[in-house]
């Protein structure tokens, strides 16, 4: 009994021993058969299982846990920005790039001069293609696809250019272009395998140090030349320019002379014309005062001989009127004698005559002035007009009356 009790007191039970023992084996074993995988944010994840082979559906950016887990592994590439160059520039002179230590691309020109040139490329990785990406390249993307490409495409067409040309100018710009759409084309290689370009700079290339040396002094002498060109063209743009000042400077005088001159003329062509006109307004104003005279005479003639005319009618009517009046009164007169005489005619018309004789001859006697003494009745009867004249003391004869 004692012996048992030291023996718990001095160490862990056999019990205790196995407990340890199945809990260290559960955690082993669930290390197994769980697998617990963190896709950050800045990451694309690509799924590798046993049975399937490669997923053809990237793992987004979250924690991932598989069960069993051993079976299974997870790949993770970065969809940050980075950065690929090929220089003779040391580490720490850029520690933020990816490339060989010392790898300058030297290619040999059309002029067979060795041209080293400095590139940089900025790239990251497409989401979309990071599968074919993991498939066909997966580790050292930079070694064994993008440096090939900037090899492949810088080379094939700075080897078709003398030096001088790709040393600096329009052909160095055209190369830079070129290489950058090329690698940037959506259906070229690198695109193809889940790499975008964002950009791809060529530094001014270098060449054999003599070799540029000549090209400096060439290009001095073309600065130079260029230089006293347009010195020239700068004083001769002066010179012309002070010309066309003097020939605008005449230009405007003889402008203004002419145009003075054009007033002149004008000014005279305007008083002529206005004197024309006023001339023929005068002649305009006296024929249709002249006119209208003619008129009024016309118009007064045409009156005077409508009025005689009236006057005429009217005289004319007049008489016919006067003579109808003459005629009806005659007639009147010739009937009222007619019917006097016929009254003459008729039974007991001897005392109706006898008193109309008496009636005239009473008439007659009341002219008398005085009767002479010698003068009867007898006198005015035997002679009538004898009688007459004795007693009005006048010669009356037939003419007289």
């Amino acid at each position: 009994m004692n012996q048992s009790t030291s023996s718990t007191r001095g160490g862990l039970t056999v019990g205790g021993i196995i407990a340890i023992a199945a809990l260290v084996g559960l955690l082993l074993a669930s290390l197994l058969l769980v697998k617990v995988k963190t896709v950050h944010g800045n990451e694309i994840g690509v799924l590798e299982t046993w049975a399937d082979g490669v997923s053809a559906t990237p793992l987004t950016p979250k924690t991932y846990v598989f069960f069993p887990g051993f079976n299974k592994s997870v790949y993770t590439y970065t969809t940050s920005g980075q950065v690929f160059v090929m220089n003779d520039k040391s580490g720490a002179d850029e520690p933020l790039a990816a490339g060989r230590k010392i790898d300058p691309l030297i290619v040999n020109s059309l002029d067979n001069q060795k041209v080293t040139f400095h590139v940089t490329l900025t790239w990251r990785i497409d989401p979309n293609h990071v599968v074919q990406l993991h498939k066909s390249y997966r580790d050292n993307v930079e070694e064994r696809l993008i440096r090939p490409e900037i090899v492949n495409e810088v080379g094939i067409r700075a080897t078709l250019q003398n030096a001088i040309d790709l040393y600096s100018g329009p052909k160095l710009n055209d190369l830079r272009e070129l290489v950058s759409t090329e690698l940037r084309n959506p259906a070229g290689k690198l695109a193809q395998n889940g790499i975008i370009v964002d950009r791809f700079v060529i530094e001014k290339p270098a060449l054999n140090p003599e070799y540029e040396k000549l090209i400096e002094q060439r290009q001095l002498a073309i600065a130079t030349e260029s230089q006293a060109k347009e010195q020239q063209k700068a004083n001769q743009a002066l010179a012309d320019a002070a010309k066309t000042a003097a020939l605008k400077a005449q230009y405007e005088q003889v402008v203004q002379a002419q145009t003075a001159a054009q007033q002149l003329v004008i000014a005279q062509q305007a008083d002529s014309d206005k004197a024309t006109i006023k001339t023929k307004a005068d002649a305009l104003n006296n024929v249709t005062q002249q006119e209208a005279a003619a008129k009024v005479v016309v118009i007064n003639a045409k009156a005077e001989a409508d009025r005689q005319i009236a006057i005429s009618e009217a005289a004319k009517q007049a008489e016919v009127n006067r003579a109808v009046g003459i005629k009806a009164v005659g007639e009147a007169n010739a009937e009222a004698n007619k019917l006097l005489l016929g009254s003459y005619s008729v039974p007991g018309s001897d005392l109706y005559t006898r008193i109309k004789v008496a009636e005239s001859f009473s008439a007659g006697l009341a002219n008398v002035r005085f009767y002479p003494s010698n003068a009867t009745f007898n006198s005015v009867a035997k002679d009538f007009g004898g009688g007459l004249n004795l007693l009005i003391g006048q010669g009356v004869t037939a003419d007289s009356k």
